[in-house]
């Protein structure tokens, strides 16, 4: 494959291209300490992101009546679509939900 000449890149061609040039161009304890700073860099975001969606996991957790509200809608649009499921069963998913809230489940008490 021939070379591309420097005239007929793209900026983004261009700029990647002087990245890597400066990337060789370092001596290799340079080259050592570029990636595991970009590495702790990463681990760190990586880290970050899996606390905040853990938090957000736990979050919904603690009431997830919402859910179960959520797949009671789903099912009532499917009444009469040969799933045995009709207006009594949906009427009597509701009225446990509201029980099992009374009663603590969704609060985390159990």
């Amino acid at each position: 494959m021939a070379k591309k000449r420097n005239c007929r890149m793209t900026d983004d061609e261009r700029q990647m291209h002087e990245r890597a040039v400066r990337i060789r161009k370092m001596t290799d304890a340079q080259i050592c300490e570029f990636i595991d700073r970009t590495y702790g860099k990463g681990m760190e975001e990586g880290s970050r992101l899996v606390e905040m969606d853990t938090k957000r996991q736990n979050s919904e957790l603690v009431d997830g009546s919402e859910h179960v509200k959520t797949f009671i809608a789903f099912l009532k649009d499917r009444v009469g679509t040969g799933n045995r499921i009709g207006n009594g069963a949906i009427l009597q998913l509701n009225r446990e939900l509201e029980s099992a809230q009374r009663n603590g489940i969704f609060g985390g008490q159990q």
